[in-house]
């Protein structure tokens, strides 16, 4: 069971972090300016017709600046899946970006919920064998501060052009931090 949850879970992480493209040619008109090959270069491509959630404007300022609010405030460990969920969910379908170190921040959103919920399953099945879930309850506590600071800094990039304070766990603003962040996704056995 365990075996079979764990590819279920690789197959959603994999299917979240594919991109769609398309193979329409590209047209160009004399008003277009080249693409800048930088990594910190980045544009919102979020496709938000039929998003109507949470009574916010259907725009990606809106709805991460709603997220990085509600998921900061959550402290009851049985309310951050279906939190994280939601979100990724809404990122992968409505809101999307565009930029080589911004989508690795995002990359990492997507890599911090699975962990979240391996962990939670993780707890689900030790709870059922008696098995101390001290261990497992640390990392998920641990994942989910992370992404909670994560997404804070996502917020302060989109909605305030990177200024601002931030956890130092970004790849978009050179957080110092961003290591110590990826040596989370390590699963707990």
């Amino acid at each position: 069971m365990k075996l079979a949850f764990t590819g279920f879970l690789i197959i959603g992480l994999l299917m979240g972090c594919t991109t769609e493209s398309t193979s329409q040619p590209k047209e160009e008109t004399k008003d277009e300016q080249p693409e800048v090959n930088n990594s910190k270069m980045w544009k919102d491509v979020s496709t938000p017709e039929g998003f109507n959630n949470y009574g916010i404007k259907p725009t990606l300022n809106a709805w991460i600046t709603f997220h990085a609010e509600d998921v900061a405030k959550t402290n009851d460990v049985k309310e951050y899946l279906p939190k994280i969920t939601s979100l990724t969910f809404e990122n992968d379908r409505y809101f999307k970006i565009q930029g080589e170190d911004f989508q690795k921040d995002f990359d990492n959103l997507h890599l911090l919920a699975a962990m979240i919920n391996h962990c939670v399953y993780v707890i689900s099945v030790q709870d059922k064998k008696g098995i101390g879930t001290a261990e497992t309850y640390d990392q998920l506590n641990k994942s989910y501060k992370y992404f909670t600071e994560l997404l804070h800094d996502i917020d302060v990039v989109i909605n305030y052009d990177g200024k601002g304070e931030t956890f130092g766990v970004t790849h978009q603003l050179d957080g110092k931090k961003v290591d110590k962040l990826e040596s989370t996704f390590q699963f707990p056995k």
